[in-house]
């Protein structure tokens, strides 16, 4: 037994097994540890347990205020985007409210008038009380103006007039009185309007509608005295100096129609040079003038509209007007001119047009609308000469309304199939759990904490078998050598992993550090896109400027040839869009995924459970030779045993709390499963109305285009008979003037020879 005692002693000095003060501080810090590590995992299920309102808060406030800031960039797709997340998943947070609103007004701008519509409802239902309240009542009010449903009008009406005039916001008068105008109620417009007093916000506004409605009564000296009150004041902002060169173009109408010319005149010569309002002006004042008679002053007009809007809407008109003026004025070769020009300028046009209505024109435009929804452009339909004048025509814009929004709204919905379809699969992969941030944080926490465990585990039982080991038999040494060596494998395929510690947002990192060299060929391939892009759209409009000023002179075949390589060069720019768009979607899934039972994680739990199937195995056949230890060594084994048992007890708590975690992630799921199940009900449902719809489209939109292609032909047509009309004009007035200057002179001749007469006649006599 000495010898036993004196062999320890010196291994123990040699750096053995055998336990000492240095083993004792050992085993009392993991023991220590193992007890602060139960508290840490305490506090972590009650965080867990109160931590997702206040998650959901934050979460809502922070998606609102992105919101805000898309809506004020007027990025209202966007905006729409992040607000519907509040109002969907956190009604019950306090940003509710201010999203509910701001979702609804970024789909007015959006011009989804009936989902918009649906929204402020919402928000109106919620009473009086609520914020934004009466903005919503204005904005409904509005809506009617666009979807032509007036039937909840006066339902909305009268929840603002039972609110206290006190508290009204100083639209809402503005509002009534805009909405009768335009229901031509010209009675209730001065009521709503009349109240208005000069500083108000809608002041400028409110006194041209009166004006207007003055005008629409017949009430024209009322509606002079309005406009001039208008005048009086300075306008600050940009939306009230637009209103006064409105009232300037009344005034000037006004006074046309009593007669008052050199007032009309000088109404219109206050439009500003830089005014969008110049072109109708202009062209009225040379009305003005020509009814004056005063024909240079008419053409002078004309001339400075051709020369600042060579192509606005009356332009043609113009040109045949200015020739007639020529006429007036005895000036026939610049009237033959003038005329002359205009047909050869319309003549091509009027052909072009003619030569395609050979066709069935409705149902070549169905076809060709139906094959390019969203994608709507005149060009692709129309001769180039026609392009300009067809976008002009007011029904032109309600078609590339109508089949842009169809477009839209088909390629929204294919993308929000495809979202659907991942959300979907992040709910039911195996990292579903990262769809709720804290939780897949607290997991990840719980996970941190078992590496932790076990690495006391693995310390403990290392001084377990330094204790144990000079009592083991042979045998039991090389079962415990043989445990030992599969322990350290799976110690250094655990070091080779990413630390357990590691965040998710550091892991995001790490891992995007990874995919830097393919997120750099993203970039450059999404640089080169552009470059593409930018040159292709370059040629179209170099070769459009060549064709235009004809520089060029294709033959047909070469215009087609063109036309099938720029086509080519738009299929590839897509095609490039659409593999840059992939590859980014992929990284954004793979960095997506990164997080509690990825890829790393699910590594580590799995060496971690083997690691600690080892170490309860060599624990196990400790148990066995510890029976065979005495004294301080037995009970340092006891204290090591019942620090072990602790440490396993902590795993079962993480073990459950894991388990908890996974409960709630399931049944939080449920709900979000319920929705995209629902969701993907209505996408299909809204997939097929859209079905039906694209065919009505191309229905409409090929009537309209037709219609409009049929108007602008036939106005070119009178176009050109109305020039060669002008130029045979000028030759009925040269004639009609040489016959005067004919006539003229024979009546000169006449009195001369009679004067002649009756001078001689005495001498005649004689």
């Amino acid at each position: 037994m000495p010898y036993r005692l004196g062999l320890a002693m010196m291994m123990f000095a040699l750096g053995g097994t055998i336990p000492g003060s240095s083993r004792a501080d050992e085993v009392e810090q993991l023991g220590g540890e193992v007890l602060k590590l139960q508290e840490e995992l305490r506090q972590l299920e009650n965080r867990v347990q109160t931590s997702s309102v206040v998650a959901n808060e934050e979460m809502a406030e922070r998606l609102l205020i992105d919101a805000q800031v898309s809506y004020e960039l007027k990025d209202y797709e966007a905006a729409a985007i992040r607000l519907l997340d509040v109002v969907e998943k956190y009604p019950q947070s306090a940003a509710y409210p201010d999203a509910l609103f701001f979702l609804a007004d970024s789909l007015f701008y959006k011009r989804d008038y009936f989902s918009s519509r649906r929204y402020f409802t919402q928000l109106v239902e919620q009473g009086a009380k609520a914020i934004h309240y009466q903005e919503a009542l204005q904005r409904l009010i509005e809506l009617s103006l666009h979807t032509g449903d007036y039937d909840p009008v006066d339902g909305y009406l009268a929840k603002l007039a039972d609110l206290p005039p006190e508290k009204l916001r100083p639209s809402v008068p503005y509002v009534k009185g805009k909405y009768y105008f335009f229901r031509k109620n010209w009675d209730e417009v001065e009521k709503a309007l009349k109240g208005i007093q000069p500083g108000h916000t809608y002041w400028f506004h409110s006194q041209y509608f009166v004006g207007a409605s003055q005008v629409a009564r017949g009430q024209l000296t009322e509606a002079v005295v309005t406009y001039e009150a208008l005048l009086k004041a300075e306008p600050k902002t940009a939306d009230e100096k637009r209103i006064a060169e409105l009232a300037h173009l009344a005034l000037g109408r006004i006074y046309y129609e009593q007669g008052q010319l050199t007032n009309a005149n000088t109404e219109y010569s206050k439009i500003d040079l830089k005014s969008d309002l110049l072109p109708e002006a202009l062209y009225e004042q040379a009305w003005v003038s020509i009814k004056e008679k005063d024909y240079k002053k008419a053409f002078r007009a004309l001339d400075t509209l051709l020369t600042l809007r060579p192509d606005d809407p009356v332009a043609p008109e113009v040109k045949l007007l200015i020739g007639n003026l020529h006429i007036r004025q005895n000036e026939f070769d610049e009237a033959r001119d003038s005329f002359t020009k205009t047909r050869e300028e319309f003549e091509p046009l009027h052909k072009q047009l003619e030569a395609a209505q050979s066709k069935d024109i409705e149902a070549y435009f169905k076809e060709l609308i139906g094959k390019n929804l969203g994608k709507f452009d005149a060009t692709t339909y129309l001769p180039p000469l026609a392009v300009k004048w067809v976008r002009q025509e007011p029904e032109m814009e309600e078609v590339s309304n109508l089949v842009t929004d169809v477009g839209t709204m088909k390629k929204e919905l294919t993308e929000a199939a495809n979202i659907l379809q991942r959300v979907q699969k992040a709910l039911d992969g195996p990292q579903r759990i990262n769809v709720f941030p804290e939780l897949a944080t607290a997991r990840n926490t719980a996970g941190a904490m078992s590496a932790r465990l076990a690495s006391i585990e693995r310390r403990l039982v290392n001084v377990e078998t330094a204790l144990e080991s000079p009592v083991a038999t042979p045998a039991e040494r090389s079962q415990l050598a043989e445990i030992a060596r599969e322990r350290a494998k799976v110690e250094q395929q655990i070091a080779k992993l990413p630390s357990d510690t590691e965040s998710p947002a550091a892991r995001q990192k790490r891992i995007r550090a990874q995919f830097e060299d393919v997120d750099q060929a993203a970039v450059l391939q999404g640089a080169q896109l552009q470059t593409y892009s930018a040159l292709r759209v370059g040629i179209e409009v170099f070769y459009a400027n060549l064709l235009k000023d004809k520089k060029i002179q294709p033959s047909p075949a070469e215009q087609e040839r063109a036309a099938n390589e720029l086509a080519a060069a738009k299929a590839e720019e897509e095609r490039l869009r659409q593999e840059y768009e992939h590859l980014r979607q992929d990284i954004a899934d793979v960095l997506a995924g990164v997080g509690a039972y990825d890829v790393d994680t699910q590594q580590q739990t799995q060496l971690r459970n083997q690691l600690a199937s080892l170490i309860e195995q060599e624990h196990d056949l400790g148990n066995a030779i510890r029976g065979r230890l005495s004294g301080p060594s037995r009970a340092r084994a006891d204290q090591i045993a019942s620090i072990l048992d602790r440490a396993r007890a902590a795993e079962r708590q993480i073990e459950r709390f894991g388990g908890k975690i996974d409960a709630m992630v399931e049944d939080r799921l449920k709900e979000y499963r319920s929705s995209v199940a629902e969701e993907q009900t209505h996408v299909a449902e809204y997939q097929r109305l859209l079905g039906g719809y694209e065919g009505e489209t191309g229905d409409v939109g090929g009537g309209i285009t037709a219609e409009s292609f049929r108007t602008i032909a036939h106005r070119f047509y009178n176009i050109v008979v109305r020039a060669d009309v002008g130029v045979i004009d000028v030759a009925w007035a040269l004639k009609d003037a040489r016959t005067q200057e004919k006539t003229r002179l024979l009546r000169e001749q006449k009195r001369d020879l009679k004067m002649l007469d009756d001078e001689f006649k005495p001498v005649l006599k004689e």
